[in-house]
This record gives structure tokens, sequence and C-alpha cells, in this order.
């Protein structure tokens, strides 16, 4: 089958249409590609948290997201654990859970790793690699961590304790009960001053009901005794005007 030029012209241009619309949509701008900070020190037999954030103007499909953690040895660069999409590779059996990702918050921009525990070995440079579409974004991240042994003190890394893969340790654990049981204090001394404040507001309204009732009472009693006089003099008027009515008929009778 033939078609003129026209007709060769206008399927042109569709097809090359076709493919800039799915270009335009196929690509997506990463925004905000970072890790915060250029060095991390982190505490020796904790679990700890290397941040990153990345921001997109569209939402992203997970399965289209791959992310990916390593570490850069003897100038080599070594993966540790790639995420594609809901599935998750670690470059070794023996690391075992302690290269953990937050799966379903990758697609909204979190590629913060997890060190579960973090020993001195742990101490180096790592990188991050994010694929979005096939497309690597550059320039890759990377950040150097160094990790001492701290008896006091806190770690300076960041470890986000709603994690379901990431179990907290015993101190965490000791810290977080002491601080329910100071809220809970705080709560029941907060619930007492309210229970408090609501018993004198109450006593205050059931005084402010008793002193209207009160006022209401003498009000309607003293408007009843004035409408009790107003109709006796009505009365005694009445009467009164009989009486000279009765007078003036008697003197007009003598005077005739």
């Amino acid at each position: 089958m033939q078609f003129g030029p026209y007709c060769r012209m206008r399927l042109y241009c569709t097809y090359h249409d076709c493919n800039v619309i799915s270009l335009f949509f196929i690509a997506v701008k990463v925004e905000n590609f970072t890790l915060f900070e250029s060095k991390l020190t982190l505490k020796a037999h904790t679990a700890n948290t290397i941040p990153c954030m990345f921001h997109t103007r569209r939402h992203l499909n997970p399965l289209k997201v791959q992310l990916e953690w390593g570490k850069i040895e003897r100038n080599e660069y070594v993966p540790l654990i790639h995420l594609y999409g809901d599935h998750v590779r670690k470059a070794s059996s023996d690391y075992g859970d302690k290269y953990q990702v937050f799966i379903p918050e990758v697609s909204k921009g979190n590629c913060s790793l997890v060190i579960n525990p973090t020993e001195i070995t742990d101490s180096g440079t790592y990188q991050v690699r994010l694929t979005i579409v096939g497309k690597l974004y550059q320039p890759t991240p990377s950040i150097e961590v160094e990790v001492v042994n701290q008896p006091k003190g806190e770690s300076r890394g960041w470890f986000k304790k709603k994690t379901t893969t990431v179990p907290p340790t015993t101190t965490t654990m000791m810290a977080t009960k002491a601080k329910k049981g100071s809220a809970a204090n705080n709560n029941e001394s907060a619930s007492d001053i309210i229970f408090h404040q609501l018993d004198a507001i109450e006593k205050k309204i059931f005084i402010f009901i008793i002193v209207i009732g009160v006022f209401l009472s003498i009000a309607v009693m003293a408007g009843v005794l004035l409408i009790i006089k107003l109709r006796q003099k009505s009365k005694n008027g009445d009467e009164e005007e009989g009486e000279d009515d009765e007078s003036e008929s008697e003197d007009s009778s003598d005077s005739s």
C-alpha cells in the first residue's frame, strides 16, 4: 500500500509527536537529591540511619524506582543493598538484616539507609544511586561515615523509630519507656487539673443559675403583687365613682 507525500508527512508527524509525548511522560525530574551532610559520626553497636532525600514533582510508580547503596573500599565501589520496586537484593548473605531501606517510602522520596548495628569496620565512604525509569541520576551523592565507640551521649546518626525492619536497642527501649512513663504522669496531672477546672466551672454555673432563679422568682412575685395592687386600686376607683354618681343623683333629686 502506498501513501502520497501528504499522507506520509502526516504519518511522520504523528509518529514524531507520539515519541515526544511519550518522552515527556516518561521523563521525571528529580530535585534536591541529597544526603544533607558530607560527614557523619555514628555510635558503635547501635542502630543508625544515614539520611537521604529526593523530590519529584510527579508521583512515582514504585515499580519504576531503583535504589542502591554501596561503600567505597580500596577505591572500588562495592554494592551493599539494592531495591528494585518492592524487591530487595543484598550483595552478600552475610549481611543479613544489617542494611535496610524504607521500602514503602522510597518512591515518596525517602532514600535513607539503616545500619543495624553499626560497627567500627563500617567507617568509610558511602554512595547512594537512584535510577528512575532506567535513568541514573548524577552526580552520585556520597558521605563520609565515622563509627566510634561512644559509651556516653547519643549518636549523631538519624534513626527512624517507626520501622518494622529495624529493632530498637535496649537503651532506646528503656528511654522510650521512661518517656512514656513521664508522659503518662504529665497526662494524669493535666487531666486532674482539667477535672478540677471543670468542677469549679460547674459550681460557678450552678450558683449562677440559682441566683438567676431567685432573682426571677422575686421579680415574678413583685409583678404579681403589683398587679394585685393595681386591680385593688381600680376596684376602689370604680366604687368611689359609683358613690359619687349616687350622691350626684341624690343631690339632683333634692334640688328638684
